[in-house]
C-alpha cells in the first residue's frame, strides 16, 4: 500500500526536463532588482519600476521558517513574473521544478501540507488498531506478521511527517528526508507483503525469515549509501518503481491465494462470515458487495490499489495550481492517498492476519501433532 510514496515520480520527471521559468530573462532581472533594492545597500538598477518588493527585515513568521532575503526575492519574483504571464495569456511556467504556489504564513505548499497531515492522521488511526491487536491478543507465532504491519505503519507515519515538513519548506535536508523515508516505506511494505506471501511467520521458516529481512535491510542500506555518495533522481525513481512493482505482484498473488481458498470453502458449503467482525460498513467502498462473502472481501486490496493507480494519473497529467494558486496535481494526489488508508485498509490487514494467518498456523500445528 505504501506505493503511495511513488507520488514523487512526476516530480522527478519535471526535474529531468528542467524548469523553463528559471531561464526567463524577466525572472533573472526581477531577482537582481529585488536583491539590490532589499538585500543590499547601494545603487539599484531598475529593469521594471512597476515591480515592488517586501521591505526588510522579514516578518518573524517568515524568519522562523527559514526565509531569507534572497529566498524571499526568489519567491516574490516567481509570483510577479507568473502574474505578468497570466495577464498576457501566456503559459504558466515552473521554477526550480515546482509551480509558483501562493505562500501562506510562510508555507510553500499549503494544500499538500494539509493532505500530508490528513494521511498522517489516518495512519495514526491504523496504528491504534494494530497496536490494540498486538497488546490484546495472545500472539505466539502471529507476532512476526503483526510486528511487520506495525513497523510498516510507524515508518509510514514518519514518511508523512517528513512529507509535511518538505512541503512546508523545500530545503535540501527536508527533500532528502522525504525521499529517504519514501524509499523506506516502499521497501518496508515489500518486506511485509513478501513475508506474508511466502509464509515466513511459520516456525519452520525461521532461517528464510531472517535471510529475507537481512536482505531487505541490506538493500536499503545500499540505497541510502548510493544516494549519499551520488544523489540521482533517476536512480531513486527506478529503484522505488522496481520494488513497488514487485510489491504489487505479491499483493496480487496474496489476493489470488485467499480468493481460491474461500472459493473452495464455498464450494464445499462451509459458510464462513468471520470477515464481518472486521468490517466497519461506513469505511468500506461498495460494502454490500465486499461484505457479502470472504471470497469477495479477499479481493478488496485490488480495489484500493486501483484507486492509487488512478490517482497517480494526476501526477502524470500535471497542471498549474488553481484556487488562488494553492492546489495542484500533487496535492490532489495526496488527497487521493487518504482514501485507501481510511476506507478499510488496516481492517483488511487485521482480518488477514487474525483469520488467515492463524488458520494456516493452526492447520500446521494439527498436522504436526498427527505426525
Amino acid at each position: 500500500m505504501r506505493l503511495l510514496r511513488l507520488s514523487f515520480l512526476a516530480v522527478l520527471i519535471r526535474l529531468a526536463v528542467g524548469s523553463p521559468g528559471d531561464d526567463l530573462d524577466d525572472f533573472q532581472h526581477c531577482i537582481e532588482q529585488c536583491r539590490q533594492s532589499t538585500c543590499q545597500e547601494g545603487h539599484v538598477h531598475y529593469y521594471n519600476r512597476a515591480w515592488s518588493f517586501v521591505e526588510m527585515p522579514l516578518p518573524l513568521h517568515l524568519q522562523l521558517l527559514g526565509w531569507t532575503c534572497d529566498s524571499n526575492c526568489d519567491y516574490q519574483c516567481q509570483r510577479i513574473i507568473t502574474q505578468e504571464r497570466k495577464d498576457r495569456n501566456e503559459e504558466v511556467y515552473q521554477f526550480h521544478g515546482k509551480w509558483p504556489f501562493l505562500r501562506v504564513f510562510g508555507i510553500q505548499e499549503l494544500f499538500s501540507v494539509l493532505m500530508s497531515l490528513g494521511n498522517l492522521f489516518v495512519a495514526y488511526l491504523g496504528f491504534r488498531k494494530l497496536w490494540s491487536c498486538v497488546t490484546n491478543t495472545k500472539l505466539g507465532s502471529l507476532r512476526f506478521q503483526f510486528v511487520n504491519a506495525l513497523v510498516l505503519n510507524v515508518v509510514t507515519m514518519f514518511a508523512w511527517i517528513f512529507s509535511t515538513v518538505f512541503h512546508i519548506r523545500d530545503f535540501l535536508v527536508t527533500e532528502h528526508l522525504d525521499y529517504y523515508f519514501a524509499g523506506l516505506t516502499v521497501l518496508t511494505g515489500f518486506h511485509a507483503v513478501g513475508a506474508r506471501v511466502f509464509s515466513l511467520y511459520r516456525p519452520d521458516r525461521v532461517l528464510l525469515r531472517w535471510s529475507f529481512t537481512i536482505g531487505c535491510i541490506s538493500a536499503y542500506m545500499y540505497h541510502i549509501h548510493r544516494l549519499i555518495t551520488d544523489w540521482s533522481y533517476t536512480y531513486n525513481m527506478r529503484a522505488n518503481i522496481f520494488i513497488g512493482v514487485w510489491q504489487n505482484v505479491f499483493f496480487a498473488l496474496l489476493c489470488y491465494t485467499l480468493y481460491s481458498k474461500y472459493y473452495w470453502l464455498e464450494q464445499s458449503e462451509e459458510k464462513n462470515l468471520c470477515h464481518l467482525n472486521y468490517i466497519h460498513f461506513k469505511q468500506v467502498i461498495l460494502p454490500s458487495f465486499y461484505s457479502s462473502s470472504p471470497k469477495l472481501y479477499s479481493l478488496y486490496p485490488l480495489l484500493l490499489c486501483t484507486i492509487v493507480a488512478l490517482g497517480m494519473s494526476l501526477e502524470i497529467f500535471d497542471f498549474p495550481p488553481f484556487f488562488y494558486d494553492l492546489i495542484d496535481a500533487h496535492s490532489l494526489w495526496h488527497l487521493v492517498t487518504i482514501i485507501p488508508a481510511y476506507m478499510g485498509w488496516y481492517d483488511w490487514i487485521i482480518w488477514d492476519i487474525s483469520e488467515n494467518v492463524i488458520g494456516e498456523l493452526v492447520e500446521l500445528e494439527t498436522k504436526k501433532k498427527k505426525e
